[in-house]
């Protein structure tokens, strides 16, 4: 038997419904701010685009948090519902990541406002551009709202699982440029940036035992069938869960990598990097991990922790606020298979719920 509130699965389909990139939030943030309205909060967009309600109550105040943007294509569309469970059609990714978030949190709001009850100060933050960088996280600010624990709902494991420790996050971009000709006329003084790019020796895939991962995710080359390419754009990314100082050989060794071969090979390579996040492990003894852990208890469950090479808010909220993900359990995301059981995010309904009651009166 599958158990879940009718109101928290319709809000997740109406929320799947509305297509939603990053950069392309507005539909969905017009969405979150009717439903708010109609709970009787004010919302205000921030310069990045995030919006944010508060709503009063007593004691230290607390954080939610969901992400408005999805993966491409990010359309909006019907999804299926399915012995409990909530597919995308097949035209789409499903978009519970993070819709199942944000239907969480408007839930929880619902049920707290309707119901009259006792619930800390609450600073809500809906953020744009997750997906390509924390970019709402990263910029908000939390000093002005006095706020400094938090959850972050978004997708890493099973539902209710935490996330222990995230890895570092860099991007990197690489730019080769050769010289281009006509392979059918004379090619002497020509430099094949793609040649360029196959011979370099960088570090690549899974590195120290699984704790560093670089990946190339997308190469584009040249201009034409007829030409050799004189240039080449390369897009990728580093991971990893060691020292600030192992990382920072890896990125140096990619650099030297890339400019050591196009020197030989007669080109030129530029190498830039974006840092989205330096990593975080929670501490154990953080108050409001031991008030989740307490809410799971007295229900007879376990808090599980894991860590992840995902990425999620939480490394764009630490150390300011000291948030931790709690997985919404979406299965398969970011393909035309994803699916997310229903079951589970009403649980996670509650659980938060008590969070919210055991936070106001400190009880840990």
């Amino acid at each position: 038997m599958f158990i879940y509130s009718d109101r928290l699965c319709q809000t997740l389909i109406d929320l799947v419904r509305i297509p939603s990139t990053s950069g392309h939030e507005e539909y969905v943030r017009s969405y979150i701010e009717r439903h708010l309205t109609s709970l009787g909060l004010t919302s205000r967009v921030d310069v990045s685009g995030n919006l944010i309600a508060t709503l009063d109550g007593e004691g230290p105040a607390l954080l939610l948090n969901a992400h408005m943007d999805r993966v491409s294509p990010g359309l909006g569309h019907e999804p299926i519902l399915r012995n409990g469970v909530l597919y995308s059609d097949g035209t789409t990714n499903l978009g519970a990541d993070d819709a199942a978030g944000i239907a969480i949190i408007l839930e929880v709001l619902r049920r707290t406002v309707e119901q009259s009850l006792p619930h800390p100060p609450l600073v809500v933050v809906f953020t744009v551009q997750e997906e390509v960088g924390l970019c709402g996280a990263r910029s908000f600010d939390a000093e002005m709202l006095q706020v400094t624990d938090g959850i972050v709902f978004d997708n890493a494991f099973e539902a209710g699982v935490v996330v222990s420790k995230a890895a570092a996050h860099e991007a990197f971009d690489i730019k080769i440029t050769g010289r281009t000709g006509h392979p059918g006329k004379e090619i002497t003084g020509t430099v094949d940036a793609l040649e360029i790019f196959r011979q370099t020796p960088y570090p690549h895939g899974s590195l120290a035992s699984d704790l560093t991962r670089i990946n190339i995710g997308r190469i584009v080359a040249g201009h034409a069938r007829n030409a050799i390419p004189g240039t080449v754009t390369i897009e990728g990314e580093l991971r990893s869960f060691e020292p600030l100082s192992v990382y920072q050989h890896y990125k140096q060794a990619l650099i030297n990598a890339f400019d050591e071969t196009a020197e030989r090979l007669g080109g030129r390579a530029e190498i830039t990097f974006t840092t989205y996040s330096t990593g975080y492990a929670l501490n154990p003894d953080e108050p409001l991990l031991n008030i989740y852990q307490a809410a799971l208890a007295q229900r007879g469950a376990v808090l599980e922790m894991k860590p992840t090479f995902i990425g999620s808010d939480t490394s764009g909220f630490r150390p300011a606020i000291r948030t931790f993900t709690v997985s919404t359990g979406v299965v398969d995301e970011h393909t035309t298979d994803e699916h997310i059981a229903l079951a589970p995010l009403e649980q996670l309904v509650m659980d938060t719920l008590f969070v919210l009651h055991l936070w106001r009166n400190q009880q840990f």
